[in-house]
């Protein structure tokens, strides 16, 4: 019987020489020993190599032992079979019966065709050792040539003689390492393939920033509000260079910072396939985008019912969750699974591509059906709303004016007339009516009631004219003629105006309702009903916008100089309100925000587009929120 060559497995690395007498085939010795009498049944002799002074190091010593060839013989089967196990990095295989892991596992590298473990979020790390000699595309092309099936290379890296990339499934690890020494280079060599479970790294720097910006772009669908973030690891324009596993923290939170800076009114998000095992981080998708609607968090590694748990603060209308742990666990029991979804998104219309039937809900306030707009003017009737405009037009010339008195004769002699103010706002500021208040829920007294009530037109005229005097805006007028017959009319109007007073304007919300009867050639009233309140805020800020804006559409385009067109005449009292304004929106305190008008000409959109800005890069010092 010829010899084998005295070659490891392992190649030209785990030749020993310095042994003659080792002359074992493939790594351990199946031969026999004979007796001279030729039979196989005697004793198997039993010996130990010499192993050095184990005394010296205990934890050395049990190194050795169990690295170093024992020579192990039977002691009750009678079988004269004897097994080396070879010690680590001798270039020998392990005995075939050995109890010693495979040197590959030991490692932590595997190249031999055998199933790779599975990890957390199995990526894998792919070497090529002396990679680093070819092209990128000739290695690429040539595993793709002989793999079963594509796969995708992340992060491809050249360091030293070795070639690396990652792949992001134990399938595809699998896949590469059938490929090991099946590919014959140019120059003669197998090219080998090892593996190991890796998780690459990549920091969040502003060039990254940049290329994440770049690709979410191309996956924005402005049509739908749509962002598609689908196995965004694998996006063509970022794996050469970058690793971006959303699955990842830190990466999960500087895309969606990114997207919220942009597109904070996002309405439908595709995260399949991202590898997301734990979405506890997914809690700030409220607070960045309050209108999502749909999610899609399919293809993931979603275990739990429980784990949406983190999300439901989101008014979900459709959510998909095909293809994680979660939804698998549940396949016959579909029942069980919408009602255990639907208790955290009550409002789920759509789940995994199913129309769901529509579900019941008292909570009508917080009902996210839109509102139609609202109308400045609602009549049916084209004739009496020029009577109507007329009349109003009229009115509130005189109620402006300096002397009311003419405003007996828009009275009927057994007209009507009562006050009402709000009374659950700042009183203070309204206590110029506060006395005459008819507000039923605040004057419980039937004789009171009856005392507040106007009747007949002269009480009602001097009741007008001791009033605060008033400059009503009439651009913020909106009229309803909810009943025209032929004998009346019933009109209400709503709108803004100043109350002008020692203490400068103070600006006051306003609603009158009014029925006209025809008297003689014209109308007069009947009856009315003024309610008085403060403005919100939102009806402040359109106010300002709105009345700036005019001024500057009024400044003739030649008659003044560049400085002037910027800087239009503005009363205090609206510099003051547009200050209040900006201070209550960006909480920088009432010089700041003076400060910030002033520099951009009283331009309020120009403002809040500076603090924006200077906020973004730390540019405003802390003493501008010091109040």
């Amino acid at each position: 019987m010829s010899k084998k060559p005295n070659k490891s497995a392992w190649g030209r690395r785990g030749r020993r020489t310095s042994n003659p007498e080792d002359k074992h085939y493939f790594g351990h010795d199946d031969r026999v020993g004979r007796t001279s009498s030729g039979t196989c049944g005697n004793r198997r002799r039993v010996s130990f190599k010499p192993q050095g002074r184990l005394g010296r190091d205990v934890s050395r010593s049990l190194t050795l032992a169990l690295d170093d060839d024992i020579p192990m013989a039977g002691t009750s089967n009678n079988n004269n079979r004897q097994v080396i196990v070879r010690g680590r990095n001798r270039g020998l295989s392990r005995g075939r019966n050995s109890p010693l892991p495979h040197r590959a596992i030991r490692t932590g590298i595997l190249s031999t065709p055998q199933s790779l473990p599975a990890g957390e979020t199995n990526w894998y790390k792919i070497t090529i050792p002396y990679g680093a000699k070819y092209t990128k595309d000739y290695i690429l092309s040539s595993l793709n040539s002989i793999a079963s099936e594509a796969f995708v290379p992340i992060m491809y890296k050249t360091s030293g003689n070795e070639a690396s990339f990652y792949v992001d499934s134990q399938k595809a690890a699998n896949i590469l390492l059938h490929c090991d020494r099946k590919i014959t280079t140019t120059n003669g060599f197998k090219l080998r393939i090892k593996i190991k479970l890796g998780l690459p790294q990549c920091e969040i720097s502003d060039a990254l920033k940049e290329r994440l910006k770049q690709a979410m772009v191309k996956r924005y669908v402005q049509e739908t509000n749509a962002l598609d973030l689908s196995k965004f690891h694998h996006d063509p324009d970022l794996i050469a260079d970058y690793f971006c596993a959303l699955s990842r923290p830190i990466m999960l939170m500087a895309v969606l910072d990114i997207v919220s800076e942009y597109v904070p009114t996002l309405e439908a998000l595709n995260l399949d396939g991202n590898k997301l095992y734990m979405i506890e981080k997914l809690d700030v998708l409220y607070k960045k985008f309050p209108r999502l609607k749909i999610l899609y968090i399919g293809d993931n590694k979603i275990k739990e019912i429980s784990q949406l748990d983190a999300i439901k603060e989101l008014q979900l209308e459709e959510l998909r969750l095909t293809g994680n742990p979660v939804s698998n666990r549940y396949i016959s029991r579909q029942n069980d699974y919408i009602s255990g979804v639907r208790k955290i998104f009550p409002k789920l219309l759509r789940l995994d591509g199913i129309e769901l039937p529509r579900p019941i809900l008292f909570d009508v306030a917080n009902d996210t059906t839109k509102v139609p707009h609202t109308q400045r003017l609602f009549v049916t009737d084209v004739k009496a709303q020029d009577i109507a405009s007329q009349f109003l037009q009229q009115y509130f010339i005189i109620f402006d004016s300096e002397n009311r008195h003419p405003l007996l004769d828009a009275y009927d002699e057994h007209a009507r007339f009562s006050l009402t103010v709000i009374n659950n706002q700042n009183t203070e500021k309204l206590s110029a009516y506060l006395s005459e208040n008819r507000n039923l829920f605040r004057v419980n007294n039937n004789n009171k009631r009856q005392k507040l009530l106007k009747q007949g037109r002269l009480p009602v005229l001097s009741f007008i004219i001791e009033l605060p005097r008033t400059k009503h805006h009439l651009n913020t007028f909106t009229m309803d003629i909810s009943v025209i017959t032929q004998g009346m009319m019933l009109i209400t109007v709503t709108g803004l105006f100043d109350e002008l007073n020692n203490k400068g304007d103070q600006l006051r919300y306003f609603n009158r309702t009014f029925i006209i009867v025809p008297r003689g050639n014209g109308y007069c009233i009947c009856n009315e009903q003024l309610h008085i309140s403060l403005p919100t805020e939102e009806q402040c800020k359109k106010f300002i916008t709105d009345n700036f804006s005019a001024q500057m559409s009024n400044v003739p385009s030649g008659s003044k100089s560049l400085s002037e067109i910027r800087s239009p005449q503005l009363t205090e009292d609206i510099k003051q309100k547009m200050a209040l304004t900006l201070s209550q929106e960006t909480n920088m305190n009432s010089e700041w925000s003076l400060k910030c008008l002033e520099e951009v000409h009283w331009n309020y959109e120009n403002a809040i587009l500076a603090f924006q800005q200077l906020f973004k890069h730390g540019q405003i010092p802390s003493e501008a929120f010091t109040k």
